[in-house]
């Protein structure tokens, strides 16, 4: 059914343009109520058409089975942490911190950003958290994020404390925005401001990436999971690395959207890590004749020898498969011994690659006395 109704509105998209198009050259063929419409009707008409498709596409798009949402339910319920090892740790004077345990989700940044926030139901507030930032796709606001990833139960379990952020349109001053919510939740609830970890999933996913490496915001991040980014290797080309940083890089090879992207991504990660990636020698370019080639051909070559590399459905350069973690591969040699994964998944675009579990045991075991 949902696969009906996303063609139905992407037909309204394509015919918005059509309609103007023909209002503006052939009017005499458009008709309302018998009679020819005004150039401003038509231009109304197109946009209604085209808002409609848009809004409608979106969400859509981003629809989860009603099935799969009844089953797990479970899983968007706070659950009780085990506090056991962590009773020491430096925390927060009794009283300082006024948020309460449980769901809280109606909070709000100094700019007007809107989030939701889940703690464990035993919640100790003198207790420094970490905290886990989710990032919501297209169209999704911070409750329907909560339903699309199913991160509560597994977050709070583990002793985190995860909010959840309403979409925003993407731009690097929304981004900059976005990143304050670590700040926001811990104005009312014990963080620890060192265990920061990023995820989020399709415009979630590219908003992590930017807060990762924007110069303002990189500090922020002690680890970062981004899901089906739409940032891809010639988009990095002219960024500068940030120190090196954990990350956990999820896309599918299904993924029409952006389709390889990921890979590219964490190639360019892989460099800032400084694990060992593939590298490219003049001696390994020669022509047929064994002189060396001109620049231009060089870098021609080189080029499809890393298109190669990176096609989709090939094993990364230089990884080995995450033990216990499947579809998972892991770059060596990385400064400071930080993790750089790829993990790979075949579902399409919309669909959350579901590894809550390695997720969290990957933000867990971030080391942060480096």
């Amino acid at each position: 059914m949902s696969t009906l109704l996303l063609f139905f509105f992407r037909l309204l998209i394509i015919s918005a343009p059509v309609v103007l198009l023909v209002g503006l050259f052939k009017p005499e063929w458009l008709r309302l109520r018998g009679k020819q419409p005004a150039p401003l009707t038509t231009f109304v008409l197109a946009a209604g058409l085209f808002m409609a498709g848009f809004t409608g596409a979106s969400k859509t798009y981003f629809s989860a089975d009603k099935g799969a949402i009844e089953a797990a339910k479970e899983d968007v319920i706070p659950a009780a942490a085990d506090y056991t090892d962590r009773l020491s740790a430096a925390g927060c004077q009794p009283g300082s911190k006024p948020g309460l345990a449980g769901a809280s989700d109606e909070e709000e940044t100094d700019d007007g950003i809107r989030f939701s926030v889940r703690t464990p139901t035993n919640y100790k507030d003198t207790v420094a958290h970490p905290l886990l930032v989710v990032y919501a796709p297209a169209g999704r606001d911070r409750e329907e994020a909560e339903e699309f990833t199913h991160l509560t139960r597994e977050a709070t379990a583990a002793g985190f404390i995860i909010a959840y952020a309403d979409h925003r349109k993407l731009s690097p001053e929304e981004a900059v925005r976005l990143a304050q919510i670590p700040k926001a939740v811990e104005v009312k609830w014990c963080i620890d401001s060192k265990r920061v970890f990023l995820t989020g999933h399709s415009d979630g996913g590219t908003t992590t990436m930017a807060i990762a490496f924007f110069n303002g915001t990189k500090h922020i991040p002690a680890a970062i999971a981004p899901s089906a980014v739409g940032i891809r290797g010639d988009d990095l080309t002219d960024r500068n690395c940030a120190k090196p940083i954990p990350v956990m890089m999820m896309h599918s090879r299904r993924d029409k959207l952006f389709p390889n992207y990921g890979k590219e991504a964490i190639e360019w990660w892989a460099n800032c890590n400084k694990c060992a990636t593939k590298k490219y020698n003049l001696e390994d370019r020669k022509s047929l004749s064994g002189k060396p080639m001109r620049w231009e051909s060089y870098y021609r070559h080189e080029l499809e020898q890393k298109a190669k590399d990176l096609k989709i459905g090939q094993p990364l350069p230089h990884t080995v498969p995450v033990q216990g973690v499947e579809g998972c591969v892991a770059y060596s040699g990385c400064k400071d011994g930080v993790q750089t994964w790829y993990c790979e998944g075949s579902g399409p675009h919309p669909e959350w690659p579901g590894r809550n579990k390695a997720m969290i045991e990957f933000f867990k075991a971030v080391k942060t006395d480096r």
